[in-house]
């Protein structure tokens, strides 16, 4: 008798867990592909990094933020490009500014006119300085009281005593009016109680003051540096807190008015609404950038003073200044509109 046999089949039991732990793989592929580029979305940065200067090309917050922005992208291995765009007292770019996406990948580099002078000269502004968020203090521009180097004045104080004996008839130059030299010389003048006259150069008005034409003026460093080494103006006296390394036989106008303080400064910018982990990031790689030897002894060559430190020490900056120019263009009646 022959016995009948068939080929065993597999059981319904083992089939289904098998099949669907196929289709759980399948669907851990599948998720995992569309996962993948959201994540790769999510590293910071994706793109090309902007910042804008409201500046020329050329000037020195212009020469400075490239500075910056080119470490910056080193560290951030993506590309960092600078896009001047000057005009109207920093308001061009600055405007500019806030109408960008707040994602992290436009940054704002300016002086401290933007947010410390624009506001009070200015009745309307096409932004709010609450749009601006601190992100790094990266220098600080100190200013020089100078002359010629036949003026009669040897101190700051011959310079005082003269225009208190012969009022409104000592003139000085600036960038024109509310400028960082125009406002910080009104601020000197305030505090010495003297009138002088003031005179606007689109240039700063160096040369002449190296001529005679014109008695003195509040300059940044950087531009009347050179001047005095070569002898061509004398300083008088310094804006900045204590004496500085580049002109150490120069006093700080502090010594005679305690208290007085009237730097410039260049600052990095976020917008509002930007992730704080960028703004993080990006503070975090720029104190590493303005600590660096390499910054300081850039700095150190045009007399500038690094400064760094948090974005929570930079707002305390910005308070401080805010309150101190608004004063000054109060009682010195300074307008743009």
């Amino acid at each position: 008798m022959t016995r009948q046999t068939t080929a065993p089949r597999s059981s319904p039991r083992l089939a289904q867990p098998l099949s669907r732990r196929l289709c759980h793989l399948a669907l851990l592929g599948l998720a995992a592909a569309a996962c993948g580029p959201t994540l790769a979305q999510d590293k910071y940065p994706s793109k090309v990094i902007k910042v804008i200067v409201p500046f020329p090309a050329g000037t020195a917050p212009d020469v400075m933020a490239r500075f910056w922005g080119e470490r910056l992208g080193k560290a951030l291995g993506q590309g960092v490009v600078v896009d001047n765009k000057p005009g109207a007292s920093t308001i061009v770019g600055t405007q500019q500014f806030v109408a960008s996406p707040a994602d992290g990948y436009t940054f704002l580099y300016t002086a401290s006119g933007t947010v410390a002078i624009n506001p009070y000269v200015y009745k309307k502004l096409p932004y709010q300085t609450s749009d601006l968020v601190p992100v790094i203090q990266t220098l600080s521009i100190p200013l020089v009281i100078s002359v010629a180097a036949s003026s009669p004045y040897k101190t700051l104080g011959d310079l005082i005593k003269d225009a208190k004996e012969h009022p409104n008839q000592l003139s000085y130059a600036s960038y024109g009016v509310a400028t960082a030299p125009h406002v910080s010389m009104a601020y000197f003048a305030n505090s010495a109680n003297i009138t002088l006259n003031h005179v606007p150069y689109k240039d700063g008005g160096l040369n002449d003051i190296v001529g005679g034409q014109v008695g003195t003026a509040f300059s940044p460093i950087a531009d009347v540096l050179q001047f005095i080494r070569t002898g061509r103006v004398r300083a008088l006296a310094v804006s900045s807190r204590q004496r500085l390394e580049s002109l150490p036989q120069v006093p700080t106008v502090a010594e005679t008015f305690p208290g007085f303080e009237g730097d410039s400064w260049h600052g990095v910018f976020a917008l509002k609404g930007t992730p704080q982990a960028v703004i993080d990031q990006v503070s975090s790689i720029s104190q590493k950038i303005v600590a660096s030897d390499e910054y300081r002894k850039y700095l150190a060559s045009m007399g500038l003073v690094p400064i760094g430190g948090s974005p929570e020490t930079f707002a305390t900056v910005l308070q401080a200044d805010s309150k101190r120019w608004m004063a000054v263009v109060k009682n010195n009646n300074i307008s743009l509109d």
